[in-house]
């Protein structure tokens, strides 16, 4: 396979984030820049459009790159987060003074790292796609830089994504060292013949399994998350909540269970527990927020907790890789949603976005508050949700491979989420209109990325046989035979 075709997508969406840059400088300072949305959605949708035509599945640049339907699959579900991440972005850029072009480039970057993620098969082409996807968001969270919440938030998340990479860098030298290779076929090779009976990859996969737990924000590795979410731009936030998370579990899937899957058995148990602390931590904590984006914040961390249950049952074959890359669309989906309703009501989380600030906005903007009603349902896991459908996917293979006992936690944390999320739309239609209610944003490429996302949210939840079963293609080449 030509190298250039086999990674044409990521170079075109990294032309075009150089074009809005290049752009950007151009204009006058005051000149509308709402068209740049445009120009960053276009070349994001010919990227989505070239893969599928350009390229072939098979290897390239000597190994470090592999495409597959799992890369295919990857490229079109971050290619479609950065998309609504962008058209929810340009009111909001523009009312606060936010550089557009900038906006909008590191946004794109973070997804040429995403992307790379996806078709790594080796661990030097995996972290450089970790980074690249890394240090965009890093300085995504502190786009106001006038404002030290902003500033703290970066900061914070800044430092600590800096030692989980070293944490992760550090366990693929060990891993390297165990094996003598840094390709994931024979690290998989190697590994089955060594199990864990030496101390050396041990060690490794601790650290490697330290590493990729920051970047997904699985307990108690997701410090950052509350402070970097709220802290950050409303639509930094939208996209850092989804695109990371959906890039770190590729990572996971493509090492974890293809590079290290002959050590499933280990990991596998440990990742269960983790899965299962996280998801209750996450919703525990949620339950006490008022500050609705800390809340979504937590949510983000249970959710991470139900993603990482279906990794741990990996046992259960493509059911559980399938039941993953569905699940990541679905929060994608629900949680993009719930920051937008944000921005369609004008709420910042850096100093505000109480519960109390919702009250009543049923009465004000019917459609508005039915929408935001919508995503907090399918992230509740109610039928005919995606949010409940994305759930059950997760519980058939946890089931399969024999942990009950995951199930059961998954189905009560579930329950448990219910009543913070549906706090939410109490407050939305059931108080009354608090005088200090922020107004309506009424945008164009706002509204019609709330009505999209609304809209594939339920027909998903009814029809999603369709796209499990891609995912169940995406998933074939991960699981080990």
């Amino acid at each position: 396979m030509s190298n250039v075709l086999a990674v044409m997508p990521e170079i075109v969406v990294t032309v075009v984030a150089t074009l809005v840059l290049l752009v950007d400088t151009m204009l006058p300072r005051r000149a509308e820049r709402g068209w740049l949305a445009l120009l960053t959605v276009a070349g994001l949708l010919v990227a989505l459009v070239s893969g599928p035509f350009v390229t072939v599945p098979g290897t390239a640049f000597n190994g470090f790159v592999q495409i597959d339907t799992f890369t295919t699959f990857s490229r079109v579900v971050f290619i479609v987060l950065a998309i609504f991440a962008v058209l929810v972005a340009p009111g909001y850029l523009a009312r606060h003074d936010i550089p557009a072009g900038e906006y909008y480039a590191i946004v794109l970057f973070s997804t040429v790292g995403a992307m790379t993620i996806a078709l790594s098969n080796d661990l030097i082409t995996l972290f450089l796609g970790i980074e690249l996807m890394s240090i965009p968001v890093y300085a995504l969270a502190g786009m106001q830089r006038h404002d030290r919440y902003s500033n703290e938030a970066a900061l914070k998340y800044f430092l600590l994504g800096a030692f989980s990479s070293s944490l992760l860098l550090y366990g693929f030298a060990w891993l390297y060292g165990v094996t003598g290779t840094t390709e994931f076929g024979p690290i998989a090779a190697a590994v089955a013949r060594t199990g864990l009976a030496d101390g050396p990859t041990l060690i490794a996969l601790a650290l490697v399994t330290a590493g990729l737990s920051f970047k997904a924000a699985v307990v108690p590795f997701h410090q950052w998350t509350p402070d970097a979410y709220d802290g950050a731009p409303t639509p930094a936030t939208a996209f850092m909540s989804v695109a990371p998370k959906a890039a770190a579990f590729a990572a996971i899937l493509r090492l974890m269970v293809g590079g290290l899957g002959p050590l499933g058995t280990d990991w596998g148990i440990a990742f269960a527990v983790l899965a299962a602390v996280t998801m209750t931590l996450g919703n525990v904590v949620a339950l006490a927020q008022t500050n609705v984006k800390r809340m979504l914040a937590y949510s983000s961390v249970a959710h991470t907790g139900y993603i990482l249950a279906a990794v741990a049952a990996y046992r259960a074959g493509d059911s559980a890789g399938a039941a993953v890359l569905f699940y990541v669309i679905a929060y994608g989906l629900m949680n993009l949603g719930a920051f937008a309703c944000l921005l369609y009501f004008d709420i910042e989380g850096t100093r505000g976005a109480t519960l109390m600030e919702l009250n009543g906005f049923a009465r004000q903007e019917p459609l508005g508050a039915l929408t935001f009603a919508i995503f907090l349902i399918s992230l509740t896991g109610i039928p005919p949700t995606v949010g409940f459908v994305a759930k059950v996917f997760v519980i058939q293979p946890v089931l399969d491979a024999g942990l009950t006992w995951l199930a059961v936690i998954i189905a009560l944390n579930a329950v448990l989420a219910a009543f913070y999320y549906l706090r939410v739309v109490v407050h939305l239609y059931m108080h009354e209109t608090d005088e200090r209610s922020a107004p309506i944003i009424s945008e164009r490429m706002l509204n019609v990325s709330l009505g999209v996302s609304a809209l594939a949210v339920v027909v998903l939840g009814v029809l999603p046989d369709g796209l499990y079963a891609w995912a169940l293609q995406a998933a074939a080449p991960l699981v080990l035979r």
